[in-house]
């Protein structure tokens, strides 16, 4: 049995019962094999840019004695797929502009599917590329693993109203009562701090940005 990590065993919480999965940027195939052995998934697609990823996932498939039920395929974003194929597709360990980058390089193939996505950084830009091009956030999650902190994105085709506080791309106001939001909070506040502090230092300063990020740290002092 496979045993993840809390970063992509919130991940894996996000899938349901469904007849395919697909997981892009699969590393070591962890979830694919799990969700799989779980009953979760039928089958499952695992891809990766790389081939040398990819037989470390084909490896872990075959001493899991799943190769008949799990399909690895080399290709970058969401090209190794069909629209349609997966019922949900995983993109995890990525930053949030690549993330966006993926799902712009063939939308009709990310809007024929659940997403469950876990940005590394870049979560502001995630969920305003997001809310901008047709999809909706559909729920999220707070993980932290030592001193990380992860949040874990689904959405779907869809409308969603776009804030009207651009603080809320930051920090969406359904993630105040979260169990781990403290931990989010805290790393938000050195993150917002931190980017002033050397804004302020530079000697060509962005003063737009500058200000931006001061309205963002005033508006988290408020919370």
């Amino acid at each position: 049995m496979v045993t993840l990590t809390p970063r992509l065993d919130a991940v894996f919480d996000k899938l349901h019962t469904c007849r395919a999965v697909a997981d892009i940027g699969c590393d070591h195939a962890y979830i694919p094999i799990k969700a799989i052995e779980d009953g979760i998934a039928e089958t499952a697609i695992a891809t990766d840019l790389n081939q040398g990823p990819l037989d470390i996932a084909k490896a872990n498939i075959e001493k899991h004695g799943l190769l008949d039920r799990i399909e690895t395929r080399i290709g970058g974003g969401l090209k190794p797929l069909f629209a349609g194929e997966a019922d949900q597709i995983i993109i995890a360990g990525m930053g949030g502009e690549v993330i966006s980058d993926i799902i712009a390089s063939d939308t009709r193939i990310a809007k024929s599917s659940g997403l469950i996505l876990q940005p590394m950084n870049s979560q502001y830009e995630l969920r305003k590329y997001l809310i901008k091009n047709g999809f909706m956030i559909t729920g999220e999650d707070i993980a932290t693993e030592g001193f990380k902190v992860y949040n874990i994105i689904t959405a779907r085709a869809g409308t969603q109203a776009e804030y009207e506080n651009d603080f809320y791309y930051q920090l969406p106001p359904y993630l105040y009562s979260h169990r781990n939001f403290r931990a989010l909070y805290d790393k938000k506040m050195r993150e917002f701090s931190k980017v002033i502090s050397g804004l302020s230092r530079s000697a060509e300063c962005d003063s737009e940005k500058l200000s931006r990020y001061k309205f963002y740290l005033e508006e988290i002092k408020r919370i």
